[in-house]
């Protein structure tokens, strides 16, 4: 049995078809999340277009459904307006942004070149909008129907199952299909693992937010209550093939990060799995310091064990770090100058490969297209200023600490939280150095697994 929330007082009866809607909104919701990153990883206008109208037609639908069940308990959004607020705020000043206003972008162009809007690029402010709309469609939409502990082991549950496909895929193609990419034939990243996905960066964080749903699930499973065999405690049961079944399917995501070669990726997949597994195993009540040390042996023999498979080309790379980061810190160090240029305001939202062309050193390798940060948090201060470009960090961070609250007051149904929690960890590491987090079938997955983690459950009763 799921222990609930304690929400104050007793709820009224929720109608069937509201009900019913929500049953069936919860596994269609993780489905358009993992076919958000089917094509190209999400990366693409159009999938930021088809995404946004598929939620918008599915909100509209629930939204009247819920105005027609005038009983229906108390909206569960509400309790996150913390979360959302930011969000809201981030895009209020993207729209902002396209106000007709000219500005000169480096301080030294003549009049005629200015840009006519706050933006650098309308358009490209435009479809970012768009994208965002559908980033918060998802979230309000996944905690709406995520009220019920049942429904979100499953739609987790559902979700790991997906990620596990997509890793599956990755190896396929890389080492069956002659290393191709799903559409074709592969231009970049040869030799290594990409999935749906053109970067390996990517495709590491998407699986490597996969990878702490993985352990939060498989810890949750073992510790789970299970039903005595008349075998004995050492005879095979379904309980004890579903630990092994997640256990296996994990390993198997875990070494898929590993063959994508991506070294900051297979780094913050290790953390953020750490710190998930560091979260189950003190919720373990039943953990005993014996068990814990069976643990961190088997996870520390498997993970070296993996990377000998799988890691060789991880390792070949990890030797060339600091000779390919040199690019990376003059980078780093020309984007800070232009948030020192425009610090409130910013150049817009998806503008900065427009405006570093105006900032762009020679001394950068011209062989490459530097139209990424490739930092997220420099990202979002270049293009929205430092105080907008702050608030996701914002909502970040309050989300960790509902996580965090629920993952202490439950005595059950706290797997995902601590998967948030671990995943937003790896996602914070991998920000640090790569753009990952910009690819929308990425930020698609991560809002799942926030929305999963600090939804509130219904009270025991109330439908």
């Amino acid at each position: 049995m799921f222990t609930f929330d304690d929400v104050g007082r007793a709820q009224p009866y929720r109608p069937a078809r509201s009900t019913w809607l929500s049953n069936v909104y919860g596994p269609l919701l993780i489905v358009l999340v993992l076919l958000s990153a089917v094509a190209a990883g999400g990366d693409r206008p159009l999938v930021w277009l088809l995404m946004t109208l598929s939620l918008a037609v599915l909100g509209l639908v629930y939204g009247v459904v819920q105005i027609m069940c005038s009983r229906c308990h108390v909206d569960p959004v509400k309790g996150q307006i913390a979360i959302i607020l930011p969000a809201v705020v981030t895009i209020g000043f993207a729209f902002v942004q396209l106000l007709p206003l000219r500005f000169d972008p480096t301080g030294a162009l003549p009049p005629d070149l200015w840009p006519d809007f706050l933006t650098i690029n309308r358009s490209a402010t435009i479809l970012a909008l768009v994208r965002m709309a559908g980033y918060l469609l998802m979230f309000w939409l996944l905690i709406s129907v995520g009220d019920s502990a049942a429904r979100v082991t499953q739609m987790a549950t559902l979700l790991f199952w997906g990620l596990f496909a997509h890793a599956v895929w990755g190896l396929l193609a890389l080492s069956f299909f002659g290393d191709i990419h799903f559409w074709g034939d592969k231009l970049d990243y040869v030799g290594s693992a990409t999935g749906t996905f053109i970067s390996r960066n990517a495709f590491a964080t998407f699986l490597g937010m996969g990878v702490s749903l993985g352990v939060a699930l498989t810890v949750r499973r073992a510790f789970a209550p299970s039903i005595r065999m008349p075998a004995g405690p050492k005879a095979w049961s379904p309980h004890k093939l579903d630990v092994v079944a997640l256990a296996t399917a994990t390993t198997v995501i875990l070494a898929t990060v590993f063959a994508t070669q991506s070294r900051l990726g297979g780094l913050a997949t290790v953390v953020g799995a750490a710190v998930t597994l560091g979260l189950m195993m003190a919720k373990a009540e039943r953990m005993k310091r014996g068990h814990i040390w069976r643990v961190m042996v088997f996870g520390g023999v498997t993970l070296s064990a993996i990377l000998l498979v799988m890691g060789q080309g991880l390792l070949d790379r990890s030797i060339l770090t600091v000779a390919g980061s040199i690019d990376r810190f003059e980078l780093y160090r020309e984007v800070i100058g232009m948030i020192a240029h425009r610090p409130l305001m910013g150049f817009g939202l998806d503008g900065f490969p427009d405006a570093f062309e105006l900032y762009h050193d020679p001394a950068l390798d011209p062989s490459l297209v530097w139209d990424r940060t490739h930092n997220t948090y420099l990202a979002l201060w270049v293009e929205l200023g430092l105080i907008a470009g702050s608030l996701p960090m914002v909502a970040v961070a309050i989300a960790v600490v509902k996580a965090w609250k629920n993952l202490m007051r439950r005595s059950d149904g706290y797997a995902t939280s601590a998967a948030a929690i671990g995943a937003t960890v790896t996602v914070a590491v991998h920000a640090l150095g790569d753009f990952s987090l910009e690819i929308a079938g990425n930020v698609y997955l991560f809002v799942a697994l926030i929305a999963l983690g600090v939804a509130r459950f219904r009270r025991a009763g109330s439908g």
